[in-house]
């Protein structure tokens, strides 16, 4: 059984058991609603990527697909909209790496315990999901959090382009969670996020400002 139609046979279940997950922390509640542009928009791309990879395969592009770790603008794009959602319920930045953690935790169990497989390249498409999407949420947080708290005080700023420490900080902590925790690997989109984090930090604290 391929991981789509694995994806497709157990969806509600897999959606139970993240959203179980997220209500065994000390998370907010969310409500359905609240979280449709998060677990199942999320299974709903990552079977689409998978449909598209695997017919990559099958035209022989593998090499193309190792070497292009940044193939899903569209979860990109759902995973920022989810962070800011999450921002608005009140979820810290380690509960939105949580969020997406708790996906595929909750994919990798139910294989197992149906003995389902992953290939390789199925196995690689999911995290490379995963990653896109963790680093999308994490940024949209992070940006989010930057302009509540601006608008909070007199929404002045020098040069509103630059990046402040707050937010810098809040996206190398996302990023540094979900890479401790082995949720996804240095070398993709959680990786870069911390490290333009790391290097904008170093350039405003060299700037003396």
């Amino acid at each position: 059984m391929s991981l789509e139609t694995f994806l497709s046979d157990n969806r509600d279940e897999i959606i139970k058991r993240t959203r179980a997950k997220v209500a065994s922390r000390s998370s907010p509640q969310t409500s359905p609603n609240e979280l449709e542009h998060g677990v199942p928009l999320f299974l709903s791309q990552l079977s689409a990527t998978l449909k598209d990879t695997m017919a990559e395969r099958k035209d022989g592009r593998d090499e193309a697909l190792q070497h292009s770790p940044s193939r899903t603008p569209a979860i990109s794009q759902s995973a920022a909209e989810h962070g800011l959602i999450l921002l608005k319920l009140g979820f810290t930045i380690d509960q939105v790496v949580h969020d997406y953690g708790d996906v595929c935790q909750a994919v990798t169990e139910l294989a197992e315990e149906k003995s389902a497989t992953l290939s390789i390249v199925e196995f690689q498409t999911l995290n490379r999901c995963l990653d896109n999407a963790i680093a999308g949420a994490v940024t949209s947080w992070s940006h989010g959090r930057e302009r509540n708290m601006k608008a909070e005080t007199d929404g002045k700023e020098s040069n509103p382009a630059k990046p402040s420490f707050v937010r810098l900080l809040d996206q190398a902590q996302g990023a540094f969670k979900a890479l401790r925790e082995g949720t996804v690997a240095i070398n993709g989109a959680t990786g870069d996020v911390l490290r333009r984090s790391l290097v904008d930090l170093r350039a405003l604290v060299d700037s003396g400002k």
